[in-house]
């Protein structure tokens, strides 16, 4: 008897423990997330996820919501914010006007290519900590690759080209496509395959990787590169504050780790890989590649500063520093020849950017 209730109590004991196990296994995380399940950009969460599960024994499950089936991309961070998603990633373009003090990264700075500009837009945040981010948990700020222009029947050679032209893009993406003479329209991107099909739009100022990851492959055939502008759209995954805080405090160092390490190094990596995929398929696409000739590169270069100072005198009017807003600019800018020298010296290779980086 006294055996068959040390048994029992062992298997009582089993059961407990197991169930306290499967209770900790219920913690349960909604990812809102607007690109397509097959993209790069989509398996990378897939593959985030799963490092988390595996990470927290199990503890942490993640569903992903790809292909806007949870909130679109204009709607995920309040989506985030009002718990609908514990977790999101979007763009700043999306809420334009809303991440005043972030949305610097969107000009055109100079970027080379994604790989620097990952690393890059990261170091702003965690240098400058905008209050702005305050009713969420920023996880991580990461960027597209630099964009190019794609056009469906006009190619643009120059800056006249521009004129009579009409191409998606968001922000201060949009306003330098103004500034360059065009008309801006911020179709969301993935209802921008018909605009462009249907010739509601000529063509959009976008990353090379979304001829691939949106199709736009099938409906563009000219590409004329602007990275000396060097203009991204800059990108945030962030966390709903109630859920984030109601994580076990060891769960949140998990995650912070590794997104801070080993998950930034991917993000990096996979919106480079993407882009050259982009290239490649443009080059065996039959796609005419315009290049600016130096001279036409000063003419467009003035317009980007005509944003950059535009931005300026905005912030400045809202009660911003001149200085502080010229420091941070220089601090960018000064990210962007760094990490670009330490691309080189890793041979790492992106399809745009100066030589030494360059595919």
């Amino acid at each position: 008897m006294k055996r068959m209730s040390w048994l029992v109590a062992v298997a009582v004991v089993a059961t407990l423990l197991l169930g306290a196990q499967g209770a900790m296994a219920q913690i349960t995380l909604r990812f809102a997330n607007f690109f397509p399940g097959p993209a790069g950009q989509s398996k990378i969460i897939d593959e985030f996820a799963a490092d988390i599960n595996r990470l927290t024994g199990g503890r942490v499950v993640i569903e992903h919501y790809p292909g806007g089936t949870l909130l679109g991309a204009p709607e995920i961070y309040d989506g985030v914010v009002q718990g609908i998603a514990h977790l999101g990633m979007s763009n700043l373009g999306y809420t334009f006007g809303r991440f005043m003090e972030t949305e610097l990264l969107d000009l055109p700075l100079g970027f080379p290519n994604a790989w620097v500009a990952n690393k890059v837009v990261q170091e702003f945040y965690d240098r400058y900590k905008p209050a702005e981010w305050n009713d969420t948990v920023v996880l991580a700020l990461h960027s597209s690759p630099v964009n190019v222009i794609l056009t469906a029947d006009r190619p643009v050679r120059r800056l006249e080209d521009m004129h009579g032209l009409t191409l998606r893009g968001t922000g201060y993406i949009a306003r330098f496509v103004e500034a360059l003479g065009a008309v801006a329209r911020p179709v969301a991107t993935p209802e921008a395959y018909d605009a462009v099909n249907r010739r509601v739009i000529d063509g959009l100022m976008i990353p090379y990787e979304t001829v691939v990851t949106f199709r736009f492959g099938e409906v563009t055939r000219y590409i004329t590169e602007v990275w000396p502008m060097g203009q991204v759209y800059t990108f945030y995954i962030v966390a709903n504050k109630n859920a984030w805080n109601s994580l076990p405090a060891d769960v949140r160092e998990i995650i912070t780790n590794y997104i801070r390490n080993e998950f930034s190094d991917k993000l990096a990596k996979m919106w480079n890989d993407i882009d050259v995929v982009g290239y490649e398929y443009a080059k065996s696409a039959g796609y005419e590649f315009i290049m600016l000739p130096d001279d036409e590169l000063v003419r467009w270069q003035a317009r980007a500063n005509q944003v950059i100072n535009d931005y300026i005198r905005t912030m400045v009017a809202r009660g911003y520093s001149e200085k502080e807003l010229l420091d941070r600019i220089a601090f960018v800018r000064e990210r962007i020849q760094y990490w670009t020298q330490r691309q080189a010296e890793l041979g790492i290779k992106s399809p745009t950017g100066p030589a030494p980086v360059r595919l």
